[in-house]
């Protein structure tokens, strides 16, 4: 009994070791980093001033739970960069992440993903990286969000009324801005 109780916990630590990480542990293990700009934002913060909106694109955004945002200017962390940018990838290459956009362009690159199915998408990610800028990740978590439902928060995003953006979060925008 004591040697298959043995053999489990060896079979169980191997494969817990040999798990690639994922986009949750990559953002939690950053977000305390000096050299990464992270916020993690409720939506009922965020989008507070949905007057102007249909009510098809205010039941949209209300399916978004939360937006976590990280990024790494190059003025912040130049030498550690490139090594960010690889790690990203590698987790962004998992079979988990579906590919909905990807750009490449010489030093620059975005990618838009998203983990569940179009019918029930879960997450929706976004990475941005830029030479001369840095990289950016954007998360997007949701409840029942469709790919419908995506194309309405893209066309209701023009309507939204940001300046109302105060604290941490407006203070984080334009930290990227410059």
């Amino acid at each position: 009994m004591k040697k298959i109780i043995l053999i489990v916990f060896v079979l169980a630590t191997l494969v817990a070791c040999n798990s690639k990480p994922s986009l949750q542990e990559y953002l939690v293990k950053k977000e305390n980093s000096a050299e990464f700009i992270s916020a993690s934002v409720p939506t009922n913060i965020l989008f507070q001033n949905l007057e102007n909106l249909s009510s098809e694109e205010k039941s949209s955004l209300q399916k978004i739970d939360k937006i976590n945002l990280l990024a790494l200017t190059k003025k912040k962390g130049e030498p550690i960069l490139e090594e960010e940018r690889e790690e990203l990838r590698s987790i962004l290459n998992q079979p988990d992440y579906q590919s909905l956009l990807n750009f490449s362009s010489g030093d620059r690159e975005a990618r838009l993903l998203f983990v569940g199915s179009e019918e029930k998408i879960d997450e929706m990610i976004f990475f941005g990286y830029d030479s001369e800028l840095g990289l950016l990740l954007l998360r997007m978590r949701g409840n029942d969000v469709n790919a419908n439902g995506i194309y309405q928060i893209t066309q209701s995003a023009q309507n939204l009324d940001m300046t109302s953006m105060s604290g941490s979060f407006g203070k984080l925008i334009g930290e990227l801005g410059q």
